[in-house]
């Protein structure tokens, strides 16, 4: 028995795009750490260059690798009209693992943020505030947006993972 596959090219569809998102941060983080490192001459703005500097290198490279593993992925099911049953049972373990992945790492970025925002506070207070504020900036930064993005994904491979259970209690009956 076989099954559309429009469920599945959406779901591929969306994570091509979160790489195009993670790509755009890393993109805009290159552009002002050139601008904080060229045009301002304050150490702390120049820790701040750096760390930003680093954060965009992992922005595009989690972006370029998305859109690489997800686009492959895309384009293999839009040439297909119906799923077969092997491919429902991979696609449910994939979805299942990157479930539970997501869940896991939740719960270690919101603790990421918020000991950074701790921190970067508590910097204020010390005599080296440039370097710890900067240092936690781009922290902040990338546990907030990996966040944000593996919520949005995770809720989207949630409704999927039900789907692909559906359609195996179908194919079982």
């Amino acid at each position: 028995m076989n099954f559309s596959v429009a469920k599945t090219k959406i779901i591929y569809k969306g994570d091509v795009i979160a790489g195009v998102i993670y790509l755009v941060i890393g993109l805009f983080a290159v552009i002002s750490a050139y601008v904080l490192y060229n045009i301002y001459d304050r150490l702390g703005l120049y820790y701040l260059a750096i760390g930003l500097a680093f954060f965009s290198m992992y922005m595009i490279g989690k972006g370029i690798v998305m859109i690489y593993l997800y686009y492959n992925r895309y384009m293999f099911y839009k040439n297909h009209d119906v799923i077969s049953i092997e491919e429902i049972r991979g696609e449910r373990r994939f979805s299942r693992y990157r479930v539970l992945k997501k869940k896991k790492n939740r719960r270690r970025y919101i603790y990421t943020v918020v000991i950074g925002v701790i921190i970067a506070f508590g910097g204020i207070f010390h005599h080296e505030k440039g370097l710890i504020g900067a240092t936690c900036i781009p922290i902040i930064l990338m546990g907030a947006i990996e966040f944000s993005i593996g919520l949005m994904t995770e809720f989207r491979l949630g409704e999927y993972l039900k789907h692909l259970h559906k359609l195996s209690l179908l194919n079982n009956k």
